[in-house]
C-alpha cells in the first residue's frame, strides 16, 4: 500500500490546501497531512491542536487522509511511518526554487522522493501568510478558506483593532 506525506504548517489551513489534500488522496492508498512547526515563520496563528481540529473538520469526507502533527525533521517521520513519498505543491516559480532544494535535501538524508502537484488556477495566489494579513483587516475569507476556517478566523479578529 503506497502511502504519501503532505506536510506545511497550515496556519491557516486554506482551498488552496484542500485542493492538494483531494488531488493526492486520489493518488496514494493513504496520505498523512502532517503538520510541522516552523521555527523560520512568525508566532503561529492557531496552535497545533487547533490546526489539527480545522484540518481534521475539513477532511473528513477524503477517504485515506490522516491529519497528525510532527516534531524535527521530516525525514524522520516518514521513516518512522514507512513512507517514501512526500507531496508538495507548486504555486509559482518561486516555490520550485524552495521546494526542489528541499526536496534534494530530503532526498539525500533519506531517500524520499517528492511529487509536485501544481496549485489549482484559482489558488495560485493563496498563501496562508496572506490570508494571516487580510484577516486583520476583518476582510470576508470565505473565497479562500474552508467554512469553519474562515468562521474561527472572523471570531479570532473579531475584537482586534484594525491595524
Amino acid at each position: 500500500m503506497q502511502k504519501a506525506i503532505f506536510p506545511g504548517t497550515f496556519d491557516p489551513p486554506t482551498l488552496g490546501h484542500l485542493n492538494i489534500v483531494r488531488r493526492a488522496a486520489k493518488l496514494f492508498d493513504g496520505l498523512y497531512v502532517a503538520i510541522g512547526e516552523n521555527t523560520s515563520k512568525p508566532q503561529p496563528l492557531f496552535s497545533i491542536a487547533e490546526r489539527i481540529d480545522l484540518l481534521q473538520k475539513s477532511t473528513q469526507d477524503i477517504p485515506g487522509v490522516k491529519v497528525v502533527d510532527f516534531h524535527g525533521l521530516l525525514v524522520d517521520f516518514a521513516r518512522e511511518k514507512g513512507i517514501t513519498t512526500i507531496v508538495r505543491a507548486m504555486r509559482n516559480y518561486s516555490d520550485f526554487e524552495s521546494e526542489t532544494a528541499q526536496a534534494h535535501m530530503n532526498q539525500r538524508l533519506g531517500e524520499l522522493e517528492t511529487v509536485y502537484l501544481l496549485a489549482d488556477e484559482n489558488y495560485r495566489q493563496v498563501s496562508s501568510t496572506l490570508i494571516r494579513e487580510i484577516a486583520k483587516y476583518g476582510k470576508d475569507l470565505g473565497a479562500f478558506l474552508p467554512k469553519d476556517v474562515a468562521a474561527t478566523i472572523a471570531r479570532r479578529f473579531a475584537d482586534l483593532p484594525k491595524p
